[in-house]
């Protein structure tokens, strides 16, 4: 796995490497805490009454710095093993993370044109030079994707890594597990693929697996298909050796003890997530079916949202501009490429009759 140069030959050992670690350095469990300094739970009625006794005495100690039972159980669902995942606080940390990890100042990154903005803006704030490949319109009036040009422009810049969101925010298209493997193959072998799948379980609702892939990093989110968007977490898959370099960097308690625990719950409840999705799934064709019914253009999702394409960014920002006056909010995203979409979350208040009309030029 390629990493930045200054992380290569050299081993960071983290300071702070929880009570999960310790207890199994010493071989027992720890029944008494008073190494940490760590504050008795606060006296707060109205905090007791917000979180209850459970979650305030919980928010009064210092979580798993690793989130070990988060890894376990994103393994198990992914059919990985523990030591190819890692947790941190969402995935747009882990997009921070993996740049981080991979990327030195003055690198080249390549990324699609109107695709996920948090991408550039933290390779950026990294340092490293942005590489834009144009938007592919399918016949049928899709836009995804150039997967060939992403490749050749790896190649022709000598990029140390190349980001795909798959499926794509914001056109919701989305490549198959077959497509992902031969583009991987089709880059320079050095070159790390982060390969975004906040979306994944909306498009493959009962085959949501990653397997794990030579210098890729396949990235996850409780956010959508978990609904703990609030909550910040979200893991990445990757070969062994990138998450335990990766683990020397991350930040130690980014992820907080409610956090994961919220999270250990939602992993573990797969009916409800399965019955989310599908719900989820539906509104989204009802929603598809509503704006056709209206004549507008729907680009196919396969993500939980579904973006109208109008004839220009000014005739998008027209339709948003009267949304915002009746206080609903939808997305038109600011890049040149996509800024004449505008991205409707399937939601049932997305449905509402007044507001499906006001999308109609």
């Amino acid at each position: 796995m390629r990493f930045a140069r200054h992380l290569q030959e050299h081993s960071i050992h983290n300071p702070f490497p929880g009570i999960v670690r310790l207890e199994q350095k010493i071989g027992r469990d720890i029944i008494t805490r008073i190494g940490s300094n760590e504050s008795q739970p606060l006296p707060s009625p109205a905090l007791t009454t917000f979180l209850g006794e459970t979650a305030v005495t919980m928010a009064s100690l210092y979580p798993d710095p690793y989130a070990h039972d988060i890894r376990r159980l994103a393994a198990a669902i992914n059919l990985v093993d523990e030591s190819e995942v890692i947790v941190d606080s969402g995935a747009d940390s882990l997009i921070l993370l993996s740049l981080r990890l991979c990327c030195n100042v003055g690198d080249t990154v390549i990324t699609s044109a109107g695709s996920y903005p948090t991408f550039r803006y933290f390779a950026e704030g990294c340092g490293q030079r942005v590489v834009e490949v144009s938007l592919q319109s399918g016949t049928d009036g899709a836009l995804q994707a150039d997967l060939g040009a992403l490749a050749f422009n790896a190649h022709q810049y000598k990029a140390s890594l190349v980001y795909l969101a798959n499926p794509d925010n914001p056109t919701g298209h989305y490549h198959s597990q077959t497509e992902i493997e031969r583009f991987r193959q089709s880059l320079p072998a050095d070159c790390v693929l982060l390969l975004d799948e906040a979306y994944l379980e909306f498009a493959e609702p009962r085959h949501a697996a990653s397997p794990v892939m030579d210098n890729t990093l396949r990235l996850r989110t409780l956010s959508k298909a978990y609904a703990l968007a609030g909550l910040r977490v979200g893991y990445a898959i990757a070969p062994a050796e990138a998450i335990a370099k990766a683990d020397e960097i991350r930040p130690q308690f980014a992820v907080s003890s409610l956090a994961q625990q919220a999270a250990i719950l939602a992993l573990q409840a797969r009916e409800a997530a399965e019955s989310l999705l599908s719900t989820t799934i539906s509104l989204r064709e009802k929603l598809r079916d509503a704006l056709l019914a209206r004549r507008l253009r729907v680009l196919d999702s396969h993500t939980n949202f579904v973006s109208i394409p109008y004839p220009d960014s000014q005739a998008a920002e027209q339709v948003q501009r009267r949304l915002f006056a009746m206080g609903v909010a939808v997305h038109r995203p600011a890049h040149p490429a996509t800024s004449h979409l505008i991205r409707i979350t399937a939601h049932p208040a997305a449905l509402d009759e007044a507001i499906l009309d006001m999308l109609i030029l």
